[in-house]
This record gives C-alpha cells, sequence and structure tokens, in this order.
C-alpha cells in the first residue's frame, strides 16, 4: 500500500509527451487523434476496444524514446530489455508484456511477445532491439492476439510501423553527441518520383563507448557501433490497386553485452577447477591422482577457494561496470529483410491484401560468462536466419455496413542454425544444432454493430506448427585448457569430462546427429462487446485466447540419446476497459482490467550449466493498465500510466520442484520478469522565445517495481523498485528548419539490475550480471530541408 500510495502521488506530474500530440480547433487546444491498426483496418485509439499504447514518432522524439528497448520505461506493464541471458549479443530482445514473455534467445524457443515491421513478423529474439529510423508509430497491444496476429503473441505484441512517403520533398539532418564519445548520425529524405510512385530513404549510424571496462585488457563493454538503412516506394498504377515495397539493413560490430561478475560459488565444480588452474590461487589443490585408473569423479576433488587471495569466490564483484574477464569478447550483427503490400480494391465493397516479406539475419557473439581470469566457463554463438512470411487478407462489409469482416490466410517459413560453443574447465563442448520451422493459419473476424452504441466482435484462428530440429552436439575434449589434462591427466588428454557416464573423446557425438519433429495446433476465439456511450465515452468487456508453440532444448552437458521437448503454453484473458476523452477533449482516461488463466508455462530452469524448459504449471495473472493525458492549456502538456500486477503460480508439474531439481521452483516463487508496479510520469511546458522560436523544458519520471530476473528466483539476480529520472530542453524554430536537444538521463546515477545468468547453485558456478547505463547526457541539432 505504501508502494501504491507513493506512486499515485508521483503521477499527478504526469509524463511528458510534448506538443506534438495537441491540435488547434476553434474552442482551443485539444488533443490529436490517434489512428491505430490493431484490428487490421484504421480507427481512432479511442474508439477501439483494446488494450492498447500507440506512440507518434514526435512523441517518441520528446521522450529520448530511440530504440525499442527504452519502450518499457514508458508503457504500463511492458518490460522491455535488450539483452537476453547467456546470449553475448546486444541485440538479443527479452519482452515480457502482463507477465508473459521468454527470457530464452534460441531458436528453437519461440519469444512470448510478437514483434512486428509492417506487418511481419520478427520470429527471432536476436535483432529485435531496433533504433526507431523514420518510424511513423508504434502500438504496444496488450494480451493476447491469437485471432489476428496468431502464435507466440500469447502476452501481446509490439508493432513498429515506419513512415511511407508522401508527395512533399524533404529532407532532414541530425546530430547527437554525448558523454561516452556518443556521435549518432541521422540522415532523411523524402523523394517523389511521379504522381504515382513515391519513395523514401533514411540512414544512420551509431558509435558510442561501452560503459564496462574489462580491466585486464582495457575493453569496454555495453558499445555503440551500427549502421542502419531503411527506404521505401509507394507505387500507385492505378485508382484501384497500390503496391508498397519496404527495404531495411542493420550492420553491428560491438564489443558485446555489459556483463559482469555477480560472484563465483568456490565450493562449486567449475570453480572449484577454475581457481585450481590458476597459479594465483594456492587454496585449491587439485589431487594429482584425479581420475587415474577407473572413471573420474565430478566434480573434481578439491576444496573450495574459502576467500583466499588470489581466488575466485562469493565476493567476485569488483563493482557493476567493472569485468575481470579475460575470454575474447564480440557482437556481430548482419539483419535485412524486405517487404511487399498489396492492396487491391475489388469493385466497392472487397479489399485484397497481400504482405509478403523475407528477412535474413547472421549473428556471431562471444562472452566471458564468469568474469573472471578462471577458467569457469566462456561461450560463442553463431547464428544464421532465414524466414518468410505470406499473408493474404479480404476484407468488406455487410448488412448495409453494419458488419465488418476480415478472412486471412498465413504461412511462416523459417530455417537456419544456431552453434554454440562453451568452454570449460572440464573441456569443451561444440552444442546447437539446425532448425527448420513451418506455420500455416487460417483467421477470421468480424465486428457486428448491434445498435449505434453496441458493437459485437467475434474472431476465431486455427494454426498448425512442425518443428524440425537436427541436435549438433560435439565433445571437443580438453581444448578449453590446452596441455592442462595432457600434463596433469594424460587419461583424460582430448575428452571432455560430462556431468553424468563416462569422458567422451573429442569429436565424439554427444546427441545423434538426426532430425527430430513436433508438431503442434490450436484453435484460438476472442469476443468483445463494446458499448459507446458518448463520442468521447467507450466500454468494452472481452475474452481472448493465445498460445505459444512448443520447442526443444539445444544444450546438453552430458551424452543424451535425443533433444528434450516441451509443449505449447496457453492463457485465457478476461478484460474490461473504459476509453474517455473528457473536458472537451483535454484530458484523455484510458483504463483496463483483465485477468489471466495461465498453463503449461515455459519455465527454463538451470541444469548443470544449460538451460531447460519445462511445462511448469498453472498460473493467474491479476491486474491493470491506467493511462492519462492532460492538456491544461495550449502550453502544459501532462501524461501519466501506472500498471499492476498480482501474479503467482497455482500448481507445478513435479519436474520443476525440489522432487526432480537441484535448483527448483517453489510455489511462493515470482514470476520472472513480473513487477508488481510499473509507472511513468513527466511535464512539459512550452515557452515563446520572441517570434522567432519556441523552448520546451521538460521532466520524465519512470518506477520499477521489484522484480526476479530468472524462474528460481536467485538472489544474486533480484532487481529491487528503483526509478529513473530522465530531463530535457528542446529548442525549435517556429519555421520548422532547426530544433536542438539537451538532455540527461539517469540524472540520479541510479544502478539497476537489466538481466543475469545465475549458476550459482549448479555446477558452472558462476553469476553474471547485466547492469543498465549510469548517469548520461547528449546533445542534438537536427536541420529539415
Amino acid at each position: 500500500m505504501k508502494k501504491l500510495l507513493q506512486v499515485s502521488s508521483l503521477l499527478v506530474w504526469g509524463m511528458a509527451a510534448g506538443v506534438p500530440s495537441l491540435q488547434a480547433q476553434d474552442d482551443g487546444f485539444v488533443l490529436e487523434e490517434v489512428i491505430v491498426t490493431a484490428r487490421k483496418r484504421e480507427e481512432n485509439l479511442q474508439s477501439t476496444p483494446l488494450a492498447i499504447s500507440a506512440f507518434t514518432e514526435k512523441e517518441l522524439e520528446y521522450r529520448q524514446i530511440e530504440s525499442t528497448d527504452r519502450l518499457g520505461d514508458i508503457t504500463p506493464n511492458l518490460t522491455f530489455d535488450s539483452v537476453s541471458p547467456s546470449s553475448a549479443s546486444s541485440s538479443a530482445a527479452q519482452i515480457f508484456i502482463r507477465g508473459i514473455g521468454q527470457v530464452d534467445f534460441t531458436p528453437v524457443t519461440d519469444p512470448g511477445v510478437g514483434l512486428y515491421i509492417d506487418g511481419i513478423y520478427m520470429a527471432r529474439s536476436v535483432g529485435n532491439v531496433l533504433d526507431f529510423l523514420d518510424v511513423e508509430r508504434i502500438e504496444v497491444l496488450r494480451g493476447p492476439q491469437g485471432t489476428l496476429f496468431g502464435r507466440n503473441t500469447i502476452g501481446g505484441a509490439v508493432a513498429v510501423y515506419s513512415k511511407r512517403p508522401d508527395e512533399t520533398p524533404s529532407a532532414s539532418v541530425k546530430v547527437q553527441v554525448g558523454d561516452d564519445d556518443m556521435f549518432y548520425v541521422t540522415a532523411k529524405a523524402n523523394l517523389p518520383v511521379s504522381d504515382n510512385v513515391l519513395t523514401n530513404l533514411a540512414v544512420a549510424t551509431r558509435n558510442r563507448d561501452g560503459y564496462v571496462t574489462r580491466v585486464h585488457d582495457g575493453i569496454d563493454l555495453g558499445d555503440d557501433d551500427s549502421q542502419s538503412v531503411r527506404g521505401s516506394v509507394l507505387w500507385t498504377p492505378r485508382e484501384d490497386l497500390e503496391v508498397y515495397f519496404t527495404f531495411d539493413g542493420t550492420r553491428i560490430r560491438e564489443n558485446g553485452a555489459p556483463s559482469v561478475s555477480g560472484g563465483v560459488n568456490d565450493k562449486g565444480a567449475f570453480a572449484t577447477f577454475g581457481n585450481g588452474l590458476l597459479d594465483s590461487c594456492s587454496a585449491v589443490n587439485i589431487n594429482p591422482d584425479f581420475g587415474v585408473g577407473g572413471p573420474p569423479s565430478f566434480p573434481p576433488p578439491g576444496v573450495g577457494a574459502g576467500g583466499a587471495p588470489g581466488c575466485y569466490g562469493p565476493d567476485s564483484f569488483i563493482g557493476p561496470f567493472s569485468s575481470e574477464g579475460t575470454f575474447p569478447v564480440k557482437s556481430d550483427l548482419d539483419n535485412w529483410g524486405a517487404s511487399a503490400e498489396l492492396v487491391w480494391n475489388v469493385g466497392d465493397n472487397l479489399t485484397v491484401k497481400s504482405i509478403t516479406g523475407y528477412r535474413e539475419l547472421e549473428m556471431e557473439s562471444a562472452r566471458d560468462g564468469d568474469n573472471t581470469p578462471a577458467n569457469i566457463f566462456a561461450t560463442q554463438d553463431f547464428y544464421d536466419h532465414q524466414q518468410f512470411t505470406q499473408e493474404l487478407q479480404f476484407s468488406s462489409t455487410l448488412l448495409n455496413d453494419r458488419m465488418r469482416w476480415i478472412l486471412g490466410l498465413y504461412y511462416f517459413t523459417e530455417d537456419g542454425f544456431d552453434h554454440n560453443p562453451a568452454t570449460m574447465p572440464v573441456g569443451s563442448v561444440f552444442s546447437g544444432g539446425l532448425y527448420d520451422n513451418e506455420s500455416k493459419a487460417a483467421f477470421f473476424q468480424s465486428t457486428l454493430n448491434l445498435t449505434d452504441q453496441w458493437g459485437l466482435t467475434f474472431g476465431i484462428r486455427h494454426t498448425e506448427d512442425t518443428k524440425r530440429f537436427t541436435p549438433d552436439q560435439i565433445a571437443l575434449g580438453d581444448a578449453s585448457a590446452t596441455g592442462i589434462f595432457d600434463a596433469t591427466w594424460p587419461n583424460f588428454a582430448g575428452f571432455y569430462l560430462p556431468s553424468a557416464g563416462a569422458p567422451i573423446p573429442a569429436g565424439g557425438r554427444m546427441t545423434p546427429f538426426q532430425e527430430y519433429t513436433e508438431k503442434f495446433d490450436d484453435t484460438n476465439i476472442m469476443l468483445n462487446l463494446a458499448y459507446q456511450a458518448t463520442d468521447e465515452v467507450m466500454a468494452y468487456v472481452s475474452y481472448s485466447e493465445g498460445f505459444k508453440s512448443g520447442g526443444f532444448d539445444q544444450r546438453f552437458t552430458a551424452f543424451t540419446p535425443e533433444p528434450s521437448s516441451y509443449d505449447p503454453e496457453f492463457a485465457d484473458t478476461y478484460e474490461v476497459g473504459l476509453k474517455a476523452d473528457l473536458f472537451n477533449n483535454r484530458l484523455r482516461l484510458n483504463l483496463a482490467l483483465f485477468h489471466t488463466d495461465y498453463e503449461d508455462l515455459q519455465i527454463i530452469i538451470r541444469e548443470s550449466f544449460n538451460p531447460i524448459t519445462f511445462n511448469g504449471g498453472k498460473a493467474t495473472i491479476k491486474g491493470g493498465e491506467l493511462e492519462l493525458t492532460w492538456v491544461p492549456t495550449d502550453r502544459w502538456h501532462v501524461t501519466a500510466a501506472v500498471g499492476y500486477l498480482d501474479a503467482g503460480y497455482d500448481e507445478l508439474d513435479p519436474s520443476v520442484t525440489e522432487e526432480s531439481n537441484a535448483t527448483p521452483i517453489f510455489i511462493t516463487n515470482s514470476l520472472v520478469n513480473t513487477p508488481e508496479w510499473s509507472a511513468a510520469a513527466g511535464v512539459a511546458y512550452t515557452l515563446d522565445i520572441g517570434n522567432w522560436a519556441t523552448l520546451t523544458p521538460r521532466v520524465d519520471w519512470s518506477y520499477h517495481g521489484d522484480q526476479h530476473n530468472d524462474a528460481i528466483n536467485s538472489p544474486q539476480l533480484f532487481q529491487d523498485d528503483y526509478t529513473l529520472l530522465n530531463a530535457a530542453i528542446t529548442l525549435q524554430t517556429l519555421d520548422g528548419k532547426w530544433e536542438g536537444t539537451l538532455a540527461f538521463r539517469n540524472i540520479t546515477d541510479e544502478v539497476y539490475l537489466i538481466t543475469g545468468t545465475s549458476g550459482f547453485a549448479t555446477a558452472s558456478s558462476y553469476v553474471e550480471q547485466i547492469y543498465g547505463r549510469p548517469s548520461e547526457w547528449f546533445l542534438s541539432a537536427q536541420y529539415n530541408f
């Protein structure tokens, strides 16, 4: 209750959305109409009976939201992290909406929140941290979107819509500099070719030093080094036909995620062995007779370092922005795609739309997981992905336009590989495999206006998934400590020592190299009853279903006859909502309350050093969101948002409890990435500077409640509630030519944990933590031609 009062008292300050969300009327300035396409057609946000947060390009710029991973600071009940545990990549998103998402980045595990670019589904979390380059708007849809968006939107969806070219020639250049040698440049141009061919193009480059320093080699982690391009062509060959082409590409060459050590369990197997191989650590003496005659014991004989000088243990934490890692690090990504949207108006009352998309990405990353000089745990990742999507929509009206309907067919296919070499004191393994997935779906949704005020919507979608996985798991022997086995334990030279079973010789397969197939299908429905009480007030009640596809595990520590797999998870959500524009459209209030029954949860638990996914049980998630925008005058602009989640397990499967797991889930555990409270607030005020410019100072504040960053609620990955305070001042000339901003983020220099990995209670022994960037400033200038 105390936190609720604290949050509520701060909401009165609002979150500044900037002057662009105002429009003039005869009776003064009011809130502008926001158009969304969450239901596959253009609608006013306030007339759409769904829980949606929508942000225009200008709103994002005024709030200094430059990429998708910052959306969680302004959107209630959304967590959007730029790094996934164990990924090493600086662009591997983990997205949660209303407590539902996914933390693993591997291609055999699907996200729980769908990310879409111009209607194209981004299937993998790798590459899903996007810079906003010529964006028209962002829509965040909360709750299952199983009918129109389909599988893997069980928590919701984030839809990014790029700016389409128009008939007016224009161009702009923006330069941004700041601390850590920040240097960003963005250039955009809108170039009409003829009356029926319009084009635009945007390019950007981002360079910046990292904020975590490796003390042994000076490499900085968490840096920026990327180049992006996006372009589109809008062709209208005739009045009833429109073709829209887009392409985009991103190239990243960075040092990797800003990970640090959260401590080492010096009594664990890998830490004992790793410390024992260090010249600096005299507290651990591994038995020289280890493994002589007969199979080895695991872990190898030894004692904990006990905090002795030169050894690494629970206190091996030298700060949130320093790492003692020595293993090579990198984060390279090449991500590109193209799409074509064709809209054909057949006659007066039928529209046919085709959306075709193709995407490719290649990623190579490396990390020192334990972030110490001890050879405890390090990984590399080689990721190659291709995907193709095709959606066909037919839409029309019936009953004198009282009924609108849409019928659709959807096809998706992806293939590629993900290989994860892992380096440990007991040897090295080549993990991962090849995947080939396919999904087919058909859907239908209609809205019937029962009266002028009442509307009833029904939707249904049937999906069939096929997943194929070929594990490519090879023991690499003692490559992690070249010559150590040969000199000290000759019986094991060239062998990998698994967590169970006999040593595996280099080149030996840990899982048969053959294709395994799983098939899943599900039918989801949606019901929605909306009541338009007045032109300004609308209420609704809805029921929606969603499912997230099952999959395989791809990391194994010992010989495994076949890869383990898991089933889909399901969510049924009941929701009531209210949307109102009050006081002559100066106050906008949107409220949603929901109850979700969450079944067959896909829970990730670490066995030894490898994450394994289980269908862990059932949970209930209840809560709501309140969003408010207020323009008391044409100079003041205030917004506020608050989200609340009451989430907990109802029952657990024995596979994830203490009955069968060394790192168990307990019924009292919190769900991962599910803070009870989230909130945002701020204020902006616009001043006239003579008759040539305006000056807009603004303050933004966000609150993030307590949260656990893994399912077992490791204490090393728990983050207390924290607040972030940002401020900016923007000068804009009245002719619209020049715009400059001085901004400050995290003014109070808050230290907060984003994500991490804890193997403290397992053989891997290490804890990896990733913190957010400390206090920063930047200055930007933009010229519009």
